[in-house]
């Protein structure tokens, strides 16, 4: 889900239908706000399905790191020299339980598994903020019953009535909160509501975006 804070969003969420048993999904979020922002979120959209859908062979298809790359190179200096997007990009093999992906400065993902809560930190600059940057590609086995909740940066910073940022410690309590084997959909709404609630009487300044993959 994603809820723009003007009429336009900076923005991203998408999903990648590979196979049967493969699917790619991305969360970015283009710097600044409004028509700007929501232009560069186009282009990045137009890029990213342009160099990972329609390729007939598997193997045509780049990795998490060289997509990353792809999309670095492709990005600097084209919407001016400080505009950038952090991004989580991964790839989840159903048949394996595997997640691949890369983070390009993009807020930490949180792996729920077993009533555990875990922050992924690791992870790469932006794209767009130096055309010879390279990225990490990360690995992770996810178990039955596990999820990965991937968010944008407006989740945390979201301000109550009192200018109080909601932050990462409370997403945290939140996720240890849900019931075991919950479904995405639930995940997302009860985040969302959780937000909700959190900024009753103050105006939402920045995009919120959360994506949510859960392993059944």
């Amino acid at each position: 889900m994603t809820a723009p804070a003007r009429i336009v969003s900076g923005d991203l969420y998408d999903f990648f239908p590979f196979c049967d048993n493969v699917v790619g999904f991305l969360c970015a979020d283009v710097s600044g706000k409004g028509m700007s922002a929501a232009l560069m979120m186009a282009h990045l959209q137009a890029v990213a399905h342009g160099r990972m859908l329609g390729l007939e062979q598997t193997s045509a298809r780049p990795s998490p790191s060289a997509f990353a790359t792809i999309l670095n190179r492709d990005l600097c200096g084209r919407f001016g020299g400080n505009r950038y997007a952090t991004m989580f990009y991964g790839e989840y093999d159903s048949s394996t339980r595997s997640l691949r992906y890369i983070n390009a400065g993009h807020c930490p993902p949180i792996l729920i598994s077993a009533g555990e809560v875990t922050v992924l930190r690791d992870g790469d600059l932006p794209i767009g903020s130096f055309s010879e940057m390279t990225y990490r590609e990360l690995r992770l086995t996810l178990s039955k019953g596990c999820a990965i909740a991937v968010y944008s940066d407006g989740l945390i910073d979201a301000l109550n009535s009192k200018g109080e940022e909601f932050g990462e410690e409370r997403l945290v309590s939140c996720c240890m909160q849900l019931p075991k084997k919950v479904s995405a959909e639930s995940i997302c709404t009860s985040l969302s509501q959780r937000i909700s609630e959190w900024s009753v009487g103050a105006e939402q300044f920045d995009d919120t975006t959360i994506l949510v993959l859960a392993v059944n």
